[in-house]
């Protein structure tokens, strides 16, 4: 991001990364070999903005009052309010005070760099004014105000819902549509049949482990089973998709929540992974 450095993303750091660099920095050395006679690639800095420009085009034949022209262009600084300093590489740095001097008479190389010090105190720029989003006063309105308005996102999904229910309505009253109630699922019938600790099997897979949990999920609809598994072969370690833990495993993988038409109870001993079928 503008204004940020390498050193912010320490995941640059790693061997792949500065391969992927390495490849695009291969042709730095002769980046200017094949550039036509007379024209310069400098970088541009400006003193209020974060933002650095790459490679802006210059001839060397310009004058120092072309370039501020050029560079009001890019950063909006008047050419009035222009101070323009050339950097030439370590502290090798030269104030460009004559406008009539041309890039070339002040040494300017392919590659160097021109600071723009914006003079004027009252500058658009001057304090992130023209960066810093968070000075900008942002227009809020309440949740009321927003209900009545009739063109809204909300409104108008509320009245496709509207449109949707009336549709349903239409169609059950008509015999259309057939309506069968839902059967609420109880916790305490469904922990009757897969007592905790029991040994059982989970579709799909036949991946087998114990109950450890019985009820309800935060976030699932319904009823679930929660299995400590044998083998990780598991999405979870016995942790809601909220953080909450509903039972113990022994770690990333042993756990699963299934659905009880997904879970078999009876027999199943731990498979050995080890074991071979051909084994008397």
């Amino acid at each position: 991001m503008i204004g940020q450095k390498a050193e912010d993303f320490p995941d640059l750091a790693t061997e792949e990364m500065q391969c992927l660099r390495g490849y695009l920095t291969a042709n730095d050395h002769n980046r200017y070999q094949f550039q036509a006679q007379g024209v310069l690639r400098l970088d541009v800095t400006h003193s209020n903005l974060l933002q650095r420009w790459h490679d802006i085009v210059f001839q060397d034949d310009m004058t120092i009052e072309a370039v501020k022209t050029k560079l009001y262009r890019h950063g909006g600084t008047p050419v009035g309010d222009q101070e323009l300093y050339l950097r030439r590489g370590g502290s090798d740095t030269i104030f460009l005070y004559d406008d009539r001097k041309t890039l070339a008479q002040y040494g300017c190389k392919n590659g160097m760099e021109i600071h723009l010090k914006d003079t004027n105190p009252m500058s658009m720029s001057a304090h992130g004014g023209l960066e810093d989003v968070s000075q900008v006063e942002k227009w809020e309105m309440d949740d009321e105000t927003y209900d009545k308005l009739e063109n809204s996102v909300r409104a108008c999904k509320r009245r496709e819902k509207a449109k949707e229910e009336a549709e349903r309505q239409r169609k059950i009253a008509s015999g259309e549509l057939v309506v069968i109630p839902e059967v609420e699922e109880v916790v305490e019938e469904i922990a009757e049949k897969f007592p905790l600790l029991s040994r059982c099997e989970v579709q799909p897979g036949g991946r087998r482990g114990e109950v450890a949990f019985v009820g309800k999920v935060k976030g699932m609809k319904g009823v679930w089973i929660g299995v400590r598994l044998d083998l990780p072969e598991g999405m979870n370690d016995g942790c809601g998709k909220d953080g909450k833990r509903y039972f113990e495993c022994k770690g990333e993988g042993y756990g699963c929540f299934a659905k009880s038409d997904k879970v078999d109870v009876g027999d199943f001993p731990e498979i050995d992974p080890f074991a071979s079928d051909d084994e008397i």
